[in-house]
């Protein structure tokens, strides 16, 4: 059971992916003397793959176009683009507001937060209807433990 964060476009919106981050074989680590983990990199098997990078990359905010959720989203909007997206809890506010103001200003757009792992079907999800062309940086003001969603409206 988790929060999980999705946007809904009206049309395809901009994908942000990790930098920094590579996969590398167990024997790429040995060779470039990267310090072992919880397993000692010689214990491992050589051709093992592991996710290798700048731990601060992976703190960062990323979104990814998420067809797999359209059946799940379809229930909650009309919108059919579908992104699934992950932030820090920390940084989420100032992030998912410098996201939306960089986007086209006649786009459409639904962020929700979702619980899943249960059957949520009374679930109130809270929602949150603002204009594009007034929105601020405390329209991001969010609750991290309920269902909601941010619908912005375009400009047009």
């Amino acid at each position: 059971m988790s929060f999980e964060f999705y946007i809904a476009a009206d049309c395809p919106i901009p994908e942000i992916k990790l930098s920094g981050q590579k996969v590398l074989t167990v024997g790429d680590m040995i060779r470039m003397n990267v310090p072992d983990g919880l397993i000692p990199w010689k214990e491992m098997n050589e051709n093992a793959k592991v996710l290798y990078g700048d731990p601060a990359a992976s703190n960062c905010f990323h979104i990814e176009r998420a067809s797999y959720a359209l059946k799940i989203m379809s229930k909650y909007t009309d919108l059919n683009h579908i992104y699934k997206f992950d932030v820090s809890d920390i940084n989420l506010k100032k992030e998912l507001y410098n996201y939306v103001i960089s986007l086209h200003k006649e786009i459409n757009l639904e962020i929700w937060h979702l619980w899943f792992g249960y059957d949520n079907k009374d679930e109130i999800i809270t929602k949150k209807n603002l204009s594009r062309s007034t929105l601020t940086l405390p329209d991001f003001d969010v609750v991290l433990n309920e269902s909601w969603c941010i619908a912005i409206e375009s400009c047009s």
